[in-house]
Parts: structure tokens; C-alpha cells; sequence
């Protein structure tokens, strides 16, 4: 009896060895989830409860590029969405690599009464002050002091074309205007629309597939299987533009001011990009008085088409007629008013006055001086081609 005994007994000791080694690190585990809840259901509360620095006492500071995308993620967040309808739950969390978790997570939030829900990994890194949210889990590429992040790792590719043409691109704008970066390029390329809509603002229409503001990463959706090497770079181009024209201008260019810059240059900076073209007597959609007061982020796909392409013409108008030096001045003279932290939807009025006057004292015209040369300039070329039309038809 006492031979049978003794082997069930070292195996209640093993058990109680192993039990008792394996309860600190389970213990740990179950608090490490109960603080990652915690977490998610502090950001919850604050979109609900509308407490900004509540909202954001959750993001990691390491990340500055992610707080002010978070900052202006919040503030569109808590006028989209139904009041107290914001939702967050944990699927899951796993170990990512040493003080660094990856949760899956819920939302869901209600908009006009209709439900919206997606799914998404949040990074989760352990600080000093406890753990914050850090951003998407993403692969990352590198060159000098540009860097791209991708959520999907088998676009290497793309984020590679992304790279080089972001490097050839702040590095064509340094000489051109003179541009010297105050942060590090940062481009995220996204593989889920929603997933770049969650890093950019709930309220974003859904043609839009990139974004930059003041103090953000540069963001892109892409695709899969995109072989299109000219489309990704305009689009880079754009994106850098913005980042550019933002340093100069002390983010205090009006509306029309960044979008036609950035499809200028998207479409000039470097070889082989696309370029727009111009219908013949094609005529401004709007007048530029009106053409300021659009939120292009309200406007449907056709609309922000043409909002796009009548700013284009204007810069490039001004561009050709004044040069480079003139723009790189009405920039710095933009620089001169103090920098407000919103997007430019919310400071549209400020950002317009503040350009039509830097534009008074840099051209010696108003905006619709201006707007009169650009209008004569154009019917001057019209006429010109028809003229070159009528000699072609007749031999001439």
C-alpha cells in the first residue's frame, strides 16, 4: 500500500509546484487584460462624456504623430456620432514582443440612429505610467528621415514605392522652396478603409484615400495587388505637399491655398507623374470667394473633383505668372500669424482672411484681382488655341 501511495504523492507535489509557479504569471496575465479593459472603457467613457483630456490620458505620449491624429479623431468623433452611443469591447489580447500587448477590439457607435461597427488591433505598450494605447501594430521601412509603416505584411512593395517616393519628394521641395521638415516624414499606408477613417476622423467621405494635417503622419489607403507605381506616388507627392505647405505657412493657408499646391506639385514635382489637363473654354466651376467657404470634406466625389481641379488651375496660374520665390514669400508671410491647433475645416474663416491678406501684401492685389487676371488669362489662351485650330483646318 505504502508503494502505491508514494508515486501519487510526488505527483501531488509536482502539481502543487507547478501550480504554485505557474500562479504569478497567470496572475499577472488576468491583471495585465483587467488593465487593458480598463483602458478601453476609459476611452468610451470620454467620447461619451465629451472629456477630451480624458480621452487622450490614455494615448501614449511617445507617439506624438498619433496624439494630435487621436486629438483630431476625438474632436470630430464627439460631433459624428449619436451622444452616448460610442462603444468599446476587448476580443482579445495577445503578447506582441517584451512590454508590448496587441488587443483586438470592438467599436460600434450609432450616427443619425443607423449602427456602424468595425474591428481593428490596437498596440498596447507598457510606460511608466502604466499602459497606453500605441497605434496600429505595424511593419515598418526606412530611409534617412523618412519612414513608412504598413498594417499589411505582404505590401513591403508598396511601402517601398511609398519610401522612395517620399524621400525624392521632400528632397525636391527642400530645393524648391526651401523646406526643411520640423518633424520626421511619417506615411502609414492602410489596407482597410475603415482602419484609415479610424486613424483620421469617422466623419470622412468615403473618396477620400489620404490625409495630412498639421503635426500628423502622412496616411494613405492602398490596395491589394497595386501595381500602379504613378498613382502611388502622386498620392505620396500630395500627401508631402501638405506637410510642406503646413511647415511654411504656420498651418495657415487657406483651404484652396493647400489643395491646389498639393495637386500642382503632385502632378509637376517629379518625372512621369500625371498631369491634370484642362477641357477647352473650360470655365471655373465656382468664383473664389465662394470657392473659400467649401468644406471640401462635405462634398460629394464629383464636387470634390472639380474643387480639386479649379484649385490646381489657380495655383498653377500664380505659380507660373509670379514663380516659386513669390509662393515660397506668400508662405512666410502666411508664417507670421500664430498657429492654431485645429483642422482646417474648423479655422476655414481664419485661414481665408489670413490669405487674402498675405496675398494683398505679397502680389499688391487682392483675391479677386487676382482671380479677374487668372479669369482674362485663360479666355486669352482660349482664344489662342481656337485661333491655332482655325489655322490648322485651313492650312494656315
Amino acid at each position: 500500500m505504502l508503494k502505491k501511495l508514494l508515486p501519487l504523492c510526488l505527483i501531488l507535489t509536482w502539481l502543487s509546484l507547478a501550480i504554485g509557479w505557474a500562479t504569478p504569471s497567470l496572475l499577472r496575465a488576468s491583471s495585465v487584460q483587467q488593465q487593458i479593459e480598463a483602458l478601453i472603457h476609459e476611452k468610451e467613457a470620454a467620447v461619451n462624456a465629451k472629456e477630451k483630456s480624458r480621452f487622450l490620458s490614455v494615448i501614449n505620449p511617445s507617439y506624438p504623430f498619433y496624439v494630435q491624429e487621436q486629438k483630431r479623431w476625438y474632436d470630430d468623433a464627439v460631433r459624428w456620432i449619436d451622444p452616448g452611443s460610442y462603444r468599446l469591447r476587448l476580443i482579445s489580447v495577445i503578447p506582441e514582443r517584451e512590454h508590448q500587448l496587441r488587443a483586438w477590439i470592438e467599436q460600434s457607435y450609432r450616427r443619425k440612429g443607423k449602427v456602424h461597427t468595425t474591428h481593428f488591433p490596437l498596440l498596447f505598450q507598457e510606460t511608466e505610467s502604466g499602459w497606453k494605447d500605441s497605434d496600429y501594430p505595424f511593419h515598418t521601412v526606412a530611409r534617412e528621415n523618412v519612414v513608412v509603416r504598413y498594417t499589411e505584411s505582404g505590401w513591403g512593395e508598396q511601402a517601398s514605392i511609398a519610401l522612395e517616393a517620399a524621400h525624392k519628394a521632400v528632397h525636391q521641395l527642400k530645393k524648391k522652396m526651401d523646406w526643411k521638415p520640423k518633424h520626421p516624414v511619417e506615411v502609414k499606408i492602410y489596407h482597410k478603409p475603415e482602419w484609415f477613417r479610424q486613424s483620421v476622423k469617422l466623419s470622412l467621405p468615403k473618396w477620400a484615400g489620404g490625409w495630412h494635417e498639421a503635426g500628423e503622419s502622412i496616411k494613405l489607403i492602398g490596395a491589394r495587388g497595386y501595381t500602379d507605381q504613378q498613382l502611388t506616388t502622386s498620392g505620396i507627392v500630395h500627401e508631402v505637399t501638405h506637410m510642406m505647405v503646413s511647415d511654411l505657412t504656420g498651418d495657415n493657408a487657406a483651404y484652396w491655398l493647400q489643395e491646389g499646391a498639393a495637386e500642382y506639385y503632385q502632378s509637376h514635382l517629379l518625372p512621369g507623374l500625371r498631369t491634370q489637363q484642362a477641357k477647352k473654354n473650360d470655365q471655373p466651376q465656382w468664383k473664389m470667394s465662394r470657392l473659400e467657404q467649401i468644406n471640401l470634406e462635405r462634398l460629394g466625389d464629383k464636387e470634390a473633383k472639380d474643387y480639386y481641379f479649379q484649385c490646381y488651375r489657380f495655383f498653377r496660374y500664380m505659380i507660373e505668372t509670379y514663380g516659386e520665390e513669390k509662393m515660397r514669400h506668400l508662405f512666410s508671410v502666411l508664417a507670421l500669424s500664430p498657429e492654431v491647433d485645429q483642422d482646417t475645416g474648423e479655422k476655414l474663416t481664419q485661414v481665408n482672411r489670413r490669405t487674402r491678406e498675405a496675398i494683398k501684401k505679397v502680389f499688391g492685389k487682392t483675391l479677386e484681382q487676382l482671380e479677374q487676371d487668372w479669369v482674362a488669362d485663360m479666355k486669352k489662351r482660349g482664344k489662342e488655341q481656337s485661333d491655332e485650330s482655325i489655322q490648322e483646318h485651313f492650312g494656315g
